[in-house]
């Protein structure tokens, strides 16, 4: 048993006199008395509920006349420590705020018992208590199933008794508690009230047992309780049944059921019945809530002599119900085993032949499956080849694999894709649509990289590094005579956050070069990026290929999306690409992909894109849609398309900046035309454009058209709902609809205008 003890602190500022006292006889001839009269000790909290994550809080204050000794504080339930404050110098008072931190890792929580205790020199002393509830998801949990509150017993009958005890530790005991412990006895061979687990210790278990009842009348309670692997107990609430007579029973059973205002086909109903005379039969009757028409009724019966039973029974409605949703009744049913044999339905509050109680509830389609492990999913997309749903579990960094089939998760998952996974997409096999049956990319916000995952073994192919991309805003100054660039580069993060996939097929065909798979992605901000950046994404592009081979690999960030035109006047940029993964002799592998030669001009305060920007990409593999969302200090949100049936262009350039300042690299470009939609922050309306196919500026007095990208086949479409992009992924190809006016092609050429 590990216990934790707290340091012994020493506090004061003079020397504590001692004092005696009389030995045995009334008179007192030194005139000196004992000290009688206690120390005051007061524990206080502002919060009885507090997170593990603040720590445990609250406050400490002693005194005394004539001084203090020492101050120690014991911990029990949920926590055990004791800490010792000893006074070698003369205090009468203290006071301090305590705050005890714990761990990420820490199995505290629960009910904490905090006892102070202050003595003084005399060794008077005096004590408070203080119970605080620790919220920690990953302390030890008890809870008592049975029996439950309401329930009743008679001489000679069984009560079943059911504790549950959870802890990712490990729980080492569990077990109940009666009192007084002589209402019952225990028919188990050899009798017991608990049991206790040999290492490695269970994370959760589940306690059963069956206690007869041999009072006669009164009542008594029953608490379950667990140990953790640190020796810390907690309790469970606490049941009080009531001893009834069984003598010429004709009153039926208490019954009363639980279940959802809003359940599916294959949702349970809790029945729970009790009766002096045990139980016999318990089951549940469900009824259609327009007519009252029977759709099920089901019963088991009850072996054991018991008189609190609960069952819980499926509503297994999918081979009857043929709409949805479908308003039903539920109520449970019961029969003791009296002579008389007496049999009632559910009642309000289960008082005995009370006003019936039947719940109303709306069935409606579909499963809900609980995460394996728990956590939170970011991001999902669906393999028709392996009939599997992907879900990116950011808080747990791991892949969850849904299985259609057979609607279950796979209790492992993958995790290799990365500590923070995010975005995740299919591997593209061609343009028509066909992809890899067992390959994912997946996006690892919490570092630089793409994980390449294969999802038929679980395992990681490889991690593909993403380079760092400096964007500089490029100038030439002449300084008295001496010319020279003044170059500011701007900080921005390189983890990904959302992506798509598109490929390039060869000339004529549909099948994907092999390197020629691109995955288009957004970066989620970090603190570290510069003004103006900081809480921006940027959106680029990277070649999938496993190498380090830089004459193979390709990284674009695109800046197009903030260019501004020739002969306007704005920021003239500079973009460098580094790849900190690759070293060469002179450092990591850098490149000048956008040269100031090429004199291109940004808005520099427009460049970035909200800090939730997503992305996704067609069926077929031949575009990709990027919706602006989450905070975004522009008035305005943006949707872009992307087109990879254009050629990518990268050409050698050089030139001397002012006539005398050399430069030199290489100008890579996409998205050749600009295109920028803007949604009124008043409306946040997404509007999606295709943006290869516009071709002219708004003609004057010419009416606006909006082209929508609407799903077919059930695919999801990228738009913006209040403050956040909508963002979600079938692998299906996005069909575009025309919304309003005449002929497609006449509208698709007409360019939007800044506002509608």
């Amino acid at each position: 048993m590990r216990r934790v003890r707290g340091k012994r602190l020493f506090w004061g500022l003079g020397v504590l006199v001692a004092t005696g006292w009389a030995c045995e006889t009334a008179r007192n001839p030194g005139g000196i008395q004992r000290d009688l009269i206690p120390p005051t000790m007061v524990l206080t909290t502002s919060a009885d509920t507090q997170q593990i994550a603040s720590g445990l809080s609250f406050s400490v204050s002693a005194g005394d006349n004539l001084g203090l000794k020492e101050v120690r504080l014991t911990f029990t339930g949920g926590y055990l420590a004791v800490t010792d404050t000893i006074f070698n110098t003369t205090v009468t008072s203290f006071g301090r705020g305590v705050t005890v931190t714990f761990p990420p890792t820490s199995g505290a929580g629960g009910l904490i018992t905090i006892i102070g205790r202050a003595t003084d020199g005399a060794g008077n002393f005096t004590e408070d208590t203080l119970v605080i509830f620790l919220v920690n998801v990953a302390a030890l949990r008890v809870v008592l199933l049975a029996p439950v509150t309401g329930a009743v017993a008679s001489t000679g009958r069984n009560i079943p008794v059911e504790v549950s005890a959870a802890q990712i530790s490990g729980v080492r005991k569990v077990g109940f508690l009666v009192v007084p412990p002589t209402a019952t006895t225990n028919p188990t061979t050899p009798p017991n009230d608990s049991i206790s687990y040999p290492l490695p210790y269970p994370d959760s278990v589940d306690y059963v047992d069956t206690l007869t009842v041999v009072a006669t009348t009164g009542t008594f309670t029953i608490t379950g309780f667990a140990e953790d692997s640190s020796g810390r107990r907690v309790t469970s609430n606490s049941v009080t049944v009531s001893v009834l007579s069984a003598a010429n029973d004709t009153i039926p059973p208490s019954v009363t059921d639980s279940l959802g205002k809003r359940v599916e086909v294959t949702d349970s109903v809790t029945v729970h019945a009790t009766d002096p005379s045990a139980i016999s039969w318990i089951g549940m009757r469900v009824r259609l809530a327009s007519d009252s028409s029977l759709l099920r009724f089901d019963s088991v019966a009850v072996g054991g002599n018991l008189t609190d039973v609960v069952r819980r029974f499926s509503l297994n409605l999918a081979a009857i119900l043929t709409s949805y949703p479908t308003s039903i009744l539920v109520d449970g049913y019961a029969c003791d085993a009296a002579v008389a044999r007496n049999c009632a339905f559910s009642t309000v509050n289960g008082i005995v032949l009370g006003a019936a109680k039947a719940d109303s509830a709306s069935v409606v389609a579909g499963v809900t499956s609980p995460l394996p492990k728990g956590g939170h999913i970011v991001d999902a997309i669906y393999n028709t080849n392996r009939r599997e749903l992907y879900l990116t579990n950011d808080a747990l960094g791991r892949v969850e694999i849904y299985n259609l089939v057979t609607k279950t998760f796979d209790p492992n998952g993958i995790v290799t894709a990365g500590p923070v996974p995010w975005g995740i997409a299919l591997w593209p096999r061609d343009t028509l649509g066909n992809y890899a049956p067992d390959t994912i990319v997946v996006a690892d916000a919490g570092g630089t990289e793409l994980s390449i995952l294969n999802a038929s073994t679980r395992l990681l192919l490889w991690r593909q590094a993403l380079p760092n991309f400096l964007i500089e805003k490029y100038s030439v100054v002449n300084q008295n005579g001496f010319i020279h660039p003044v170059i500011t580069v701007h900080d921005v993060s390189d983890r990904p956050q959302y992506l798509g996939t598109v490929c390039r097929p060869a000339t004529g065909g549909t099948a994907c070069r092999a390197d020629s798979i691109y995955a288009l992605y957004s970066t989620t901000p970090t603190a570290s990026s510069s003004s103006p950046f900081n809480g921006k994404a940027t959106l680029r592009m990277e070649r999938l290929v496993n190498t380090t081979d830089t004459t193979q690999l390709f990284g674009h960030l695109f800046w197009e999306l903030a260019a501004l035109g020739s002969n306007v006047s704005g920021d003239t940029l500079r973009i460098e690409l580094v790849r900190p993964a690759i070293p060469t002799p002179a450092g990591p592998y850098r490149k000048v992909v956008l040269t100031a030669c090429a004199v291109v001009t940004v808005d520099i305060q427009a460049f970035g894109l909200g800090d939730q920007t997503f992305v996704r990409n067609t069926g077929n593999f031949t575009h990709g849609f990027i919706g602006e969302g989450g905070n975004a200090s522009t008035p305005f949100a943006r949707v872009f398309s992307y087109s990879a049936k254009k050629a990518l262009t990268s050409t050698s350039d050089s030139c001397l900046m002012g006539t005398v300042v050399p430069e030199a690299g290489t100008d890579d470009r996409d998205f050749p035309r600009r295109v920028r939609q803007r949604l009124h922050q008043q409306r946040r309306r997404p509007r999606r454009v295709d943006r290869d196919e516009l071709q002219r500026p708004h003609e004057p007095g010419a009416r606006r058209q909006r082209l929508d990208l609407l799903p077919r086949r059930g695919a999801a479409v990228v738009g913006h709902d209040g403050d956040r992009a909508q963002h979600a992924r079938d692998g299906h190809e996005l069909q575009p609809q025309l919304r309003a006016g005449r002929s497609v092609q006449p509208q698709l050429r007409r360019r939007l205008g800044q506002h509608q």
